[in-house]
């Protein structure tokens, strides 16, 4: 090396004349840009990765490319890889490419790339399988959860079977967060909660019968009939004769399923009864319904206020008779949370009797 100063003005140059320096790099290889849109066969954009590997070959200029891999990430369909031309080495080389989606290879092919001062697709790339009986055999490399980016934390949230998992069943969520089998028979019903019970109208599942007509015959002598179930509680028995409220303890009394009608309240034939009722009385408080209650207020002609002891939640859910006739919200009265307003011509008389029935817990 030969070096050479100069003085110029208050400064010193330090000329380098000649630089000869043992063992300098080659220059490192040109690379051949893949750039593609790859798609699933349902037409949706590929996501995953590709593991490229190789055998060590030699590359342009004479550059030593060692055995190795490298992956590529495949985001929304767009593959951008840039790689060392393969088919300029003087003994074959090939590129073995491995697709991983959802933590497993969904296909293997192999790829020879050309030098290209442009980018190239997939198709340029791709050859036959094998290409000769020397061709490249990728070596074996494990795929881990944690080499697909996002699938661990897509797994976490994902639930797992359970000890009580079992195929052909309904499925419910255990309380670990596993998958279930629901349990009861092939007939049943399934909760919100899990738990299953007999379907229909008359089962425990949805606790309510509607408009149903008591057994028994109506020939004015026959004072017992008998419902599918027992009211639970018996308060919410809702039976009506020709479409009359009749007055629990009064008209009739209830034990368990059976009616039994007063002497001067036994139906006649050609009547029509209805029953409407619980079987749950864990609905009385999980909806907060209020049953048979008498509103406080004079019934006197004149006085049109009464006061019910809760709110009715929704307002709708009121049920108002009057003398066992089923009053009109918005015509016969109107109601303002607890208070109960009647229009003029609907003003309880001496003697008048008020029931209602409704719900507080707002469902």
């Amino acid at each position: 090396m030969q070096v050479k100063v100069c003085r110029l003005g208050s400064w010193i140059w330090v000329v380098l004349l000649g630089l000869s320096l043992s063992g300098a790099h080659a220059a490192a290889p040109p690379l051949t840009t893949i750039d593609d849109m790859l798609y699933k066969a349902d037409g949706s954009p590929f996501e995953g990765v590709l593991l490229i590997n190789w055998k060590s070959f030699e590359g342009p200029g004479q550059t030593n490319i060692p055995t190795n891999s490298v992956r590529a990430e495949v985001r929304e369909g767009r593959l951008f890889v840039k790689l060392v031309p393969t088919t300029t080495a003087p003994a074959a080389a090939y590129y073995s490419v491995r697709y991983v989606a959802a933590g497993s290879v969904q296909s293997t092919e192999l790829w020879s790339v050309a030098p290209s001062d442009t980018a190239l697709l997939v198709r340029d790339v791709r050859i036959d399988w094998p290409p000769s009986t020397t061709a490249l055999v990728a070596p074996a490399t494990d795929i881990t959860i944690a080499d697909v980016e996002g699938l661990t934390s897509a797994l976490d949230v994902r639930p797992v079977k359970g000890q009580g998992y079992s195929p052909s069943r309904a499925a419910v969520i255990g309380p670990t967060g596993d998958v279930e089998a629901a349990p009861g028979l092939l007939s049943d019903c399934v909760r919100v909660d899990g738990t299953s019970g007999p379907c229909g109208s008359g089962g425990t599942v949805a606790g309510f019968v509607d408009a149903e007509a008591p057994g028994g015959t109506l020939d004015g002598i026959n004072a017992g009939f008998t419902l599918s179930a027992a009211p639970d509680p018996a308060s919410s028995l809702l039976l009506h004769r020709n479409g009359l409220l009749q007055n629990q303890g009064l008209d009739y009394t209830v034990s368990g399923a059976v009616i039994t009608f007063d002497g001067a309240a036994i139906p006649l034939a050609g009547d029509l009864l209805l029953a409407s009722y619980r079987i749950n009385s864990e609905l009385t408080s999980s909806y907060g319904f209020v049953d048979a209650e008498t509103p406080q207020g004079d019934a006197d002609g004149v006085n049109d206020a009464f006061t019910l002891a809760g709110i009715p939640d929704p307002a709708s859910s009121l049920l108002l008779y009057r003398n066992g006739l089923l009053q009109r919200q918005g015509l016969d009265y109107t109601v303002s949370g607890a208070a109960i307003t009647f229009a003029g011509a609907s003003v309880p008389q001496d003697g008048d009797t008020l029931q209602a029935s409704y719900r507080t817990a707002g469902n």
